[in-house]
């Protein structure tokens, strides 16, 4: 084998593909990534049976054939070197292969070609075509109420629904956001609706590397006649890259049971007077008191529990803004920083805010999309 590749088109790829690759163990072979050169195409594959990203260039092939390199050594040397054209030569019998730049010359040792898991395809598979970046913005939004810490092993993904439309749901417990979006070739609705669990991990590199330009996502439709009901793979496509990512198993929880069929309040608010509130009173308080009169709304920083047993005084910030709101003395306890997520993920410049009663679960929407949130439940 033997290449010649314009080095920055190099380094992008590897950037990309090491994220994909077993960083614990460098002596696997999932540690690393395999390179197929043929015609004029060159193939990048990386792939750590979770989940594999494939990467195809078009690059001056001297000599085909293929090689698997330490991904992380490889992607040192290559982003230590400057601009311009690098050879990538892999001998006949020899376990290393050659890498030339200028006057820099590297070597470094091959494993076997033949012991590097194979890559799945999405063959014969239904899709959803996206031709704008709605599943990758939306996606973006969501992950910060992903927590993959959570005990219940569902919640450290996204669940994406197949109903009318495509629904894309995350919850932490403590609050939960979903919205809805009109891909492509969209499926008729089936009973029950076809749901997937995609996690987080494999959600950030979706985000990251299907942000532009159209792409189509690949699904395994449950056959409740075979071995297994439970689908197990999605697979994101362009011209370039295809990506796959096992799903989470199990069960999601019936989101739909907890948000509220109605709400008693509806407050429509400027957005962004309200995070500087918000943001005002959260650099001294994780929590915050929000009271809403007539003519404003006011933001004070709560309490903690404990600073009433303390003899040194606590921090104290409050601000307020000016508006206009059906409520007199409403009181509504948050932590801070759901309220700015919440807030952040919109891009609007007016929200409107649910209430019912103090304590029980608020919800911020606009466009679309919705986060209901569990307040601080205060006597």
């Amino acid at each position: 084998m033997k290449i010649v590749i314009e080095k920055t088109l190099l380094e992008d790829a590897l950037k990309s593909l090491i994220a994909f690759t077993d960083k614990k163990d460098m002596s696997n072979i999932t540690s690393h990534v395999l390179i197929e050169a043929q015609g004029e195409t060159l193939r990048l594959e990386a792939n750590d049976l979770e989940m594999g990203l494939s990467w195809q260039l078009t690059t001056a092939i001297e000599e085909g054939g293929s090689a698997t390199l330490n991904a992380k050594h490889f992607l040192d040397i290559v982003s230590k070197l400057g601009s311009g054209e690098l050879v990538l030569h892999a001998k006949e019998g020899e376990d290393f292969v050659h890498l030339s730049f200028k006057r820099s010359k590297f070597k470094l040792p091959l494993f076997d070609r033949t012991h590097f898991p194979p890559f799945p395809m999405p063959e014969n598979l239904p899709s959803l075509h996206f031709s704008d970046t709605a599943l990758s913005d939306q996606l973006k939004k969501l992950s910060n109420v992903i927590s993959v810490n959570e005990p219940k092993y569902e919640f450290g993904g996204a669940l994406l629904v197949f109903e009318e439309r495509l629904e894309l749901v995350a919850t932490d417990t403590r609050r939960l956001s979903l919205v809805q979006i009109d891909p492509d070739h969209m499926p008729a609705k089936e009973n029950p609706a076809l749901e997937f669990i995609l996690p987080k991990r494999a959600l950030l590199e979706v985000v990251k590397l299907f942000s532009k330009g159209d792409f189509d996502m690949f699904y395994e439709k449950p056959d409740p006649a075979g071995s297994s009901s439970k689908s197990t793979m999605l697979f994101f496509k362009n011209e370039s890259l295809l990506l796959y990512t096992r799903l989470i198993g199990g069960k999601y929880p019936n989101y739909q049971q907890i948000i509220p069929q109605e709400f008693t309040h509806k407050v429509e608010l400027k957005t962004q007077d309200f995070k500087d509130g918000v943001q005002i009173v959260h650099t001294l308080s994780p929590s915050i008191q929000i009271a809403f009169y007539p003519e404003r709304v006011e933001f004070k920083s709560m309490q903690s529990e404990n600073a009433s047993l303390s003899t040194t005084p606590h921090n104290f910030a409050e601000t307020s803004m000016e508006t206009s709101t059906p409520l007199d003395g409403f009181i509504l306890h948050a932590h801070a920083r759901y309220l700015l997520d919440a807030l952040n993920a919109l891009s609007t410049p007016t929200f409107d805010l649910l209430l019912n009663e103090k304590n029980e679960p608020f919800m911020i929407e606009k466009g679309g999309f919705r986060t209901l949130i569990m307040p601080i439940v205060v006597d």
